[in-house]
């Protein structure tokens, strides 16, 4: 291995210096207190897991991600690639004899072998809940307000939900007579908009004209009566209580004032395998990309012998404070800071004291600088400077 003399940090690993470490954690306190004000309490699983279990949560292309290695023990060990499916092997290994629902949120890093680019590492944050042991329109509609209060809360005011339907859109798709192949790619190509792709697929299997178009325009819709109106014309069987739970929803979150912040858009499919009702991607319009996502997932705990069903989201931090930074949001502005100077130490650190039992952050001069020095270092760093003298105190 070439050492180079800049030392950099393994490539889609990043180092947090003091201000974009400060601000991370600034946005963390913010969610997690939220977290707390809706009865979810914190849990903190295993940086590495046994490869075994992390893939009953994942598809072929996530396990493609996984960083493995062998342990000591002759077993294969990967980093967490996410935390739900974690927080599923926990709930079901240690928490099947609590009161249901059990609601649980988490902060953490997680890993992902995936190409660089904006908004994605290989190592970035998580912050998000689970809401396990209740499969209900009141619990859909909880995560969606939760997740739009925490938008609100860290200041990302122009924040829009989609909403698709994995259940739903597999019985469309099932109405449509496609093989799983095609499915799985016609499903894709929808989710990231590629209709050129669509129409590939849909002209292969002799759908053309007015289905193909109905299809297409699937993803995304704008407004219930939209959705509604597209659907019906679709006829699709067996869908009747899916699509009046959506309905529900939809209802639910116009109460709670997010009307204008909801749409729906049944080509959102989230990255991993285990979402089966409801799913979610939070979007800002400073961002090619979400910010935060989720969704129902009621067949992954039985995975591990536990059938329960739970739903949940997780909000990206990094992705949070390039949003931000494009919005040139407040959150990254600071309360007054002190640098407090002069001969007597003794008399500093009862001063220092004083100030950051108020709240403040203080630091003391322990470099022996000169006023002038002291002057200068506390314009760089936005300090106000207290000199502490013997006579007194002078700002």
């Amino acid at each position: 291995m070439n050492i180079d003399s800049n030392y950099p940090s393994p490539s889609g690993i990043r180092d947090w210096l003091p201000d974009k470490a400060s601000l991370k954690r600034k946005i963390e306190s913010i969610v997690i207190s939220e977290f707390k004000k809706w009865g979810y309490r914190e849990v903190i699983p295993g940086t590495l897991e046994y490869e075994e279990y992390i893939l009953r949560g994942l598809g072929e292309e996530e396990k493609k991600q996984l960083f493995r290695f062998f342990g000591r023990d002759g077993l294969v060990h990967v980093l967490r690639p996410d935390m739900t499916t974690p927080i599923a092997r926990m709930a079901a290994a240690q928490l099947t004899n609590e009161l249901l629902p059990v609601r649980l949120f988490y902060s953490g890093n997680v890993f992902r072998y995936e190409k660089i680019q904006a908004g994605r590492y290989r190592e970035f944050h998580q912050t998000g809940v689970e809401l396990i042991g209740a499969d209900t329109t009141y619990a859909d509609a909880e995560i969606l307000i939760l997740a739009g209060q925490i938008m609100e809360a860290i200041g990302v005011k122009d924040f829009k939900i989609g909403i698709g339907q994995i259940q739903l859109m597999n019985l469309i798709l099932k109405s449509y007579g496609l093989s799983a192949r095609d499915s799985l790619e016609l499903r894709n190509a929808i989710a990231l908009k590629d209709y050129v792709s669509a129409d590939g697929i849909l002209k292969r299997c002799g759908i053309i004209g007015v289905k193909s178009e109905l299809l297409k325009s699937l993803s995304p819709i704008y407004t219930m009566k939209d959705f509604e109106r597209i659907f019906n014309q679709l006829r699709v069987e067996e869908s009747g209580e899916t699509t009046a739970r959506l309905q529900e929803v939809f209802l639910i979150l116009k109460e709670a004032g997010l009307k204008n912040k909801v749409f729906i858009d049944l080509g959102i499919t989230r990255d991993f395998d285990y979402y089966t009702g409801m799913v979610f991607e939070i979007y800002s319009r400073s961002l090619g990309f979400p910010i935060c996502g989720g969704g129902r997932y009621n067949n992954l705990l039985e995975n591990f012998g536990f059938k329960c069903p739970a739903i949940g989201f997780a909000l990206g931090l990094e992705r949070i404070m390039l949003c931000l930074k494009d919005m040139g949001n407040a959150l990254t502005n600071e309360k007054n800071k002190y640098l407090l100077g002069g001969d007597s130490f003794q008399r500093l650190l009862k001063e220092a004291a004083k100030l950051r039992a108020s709240g403040y952050e203080v630091e003391i001069d322990v470099a022996n600088r000169s006023l002038s020095e002291l002057r200068d270092y506390a314009k760089k760093r936005n300090f106000q400077l207290v000199e502490i003298a013997d006579g007194g105190v002078e700002t």
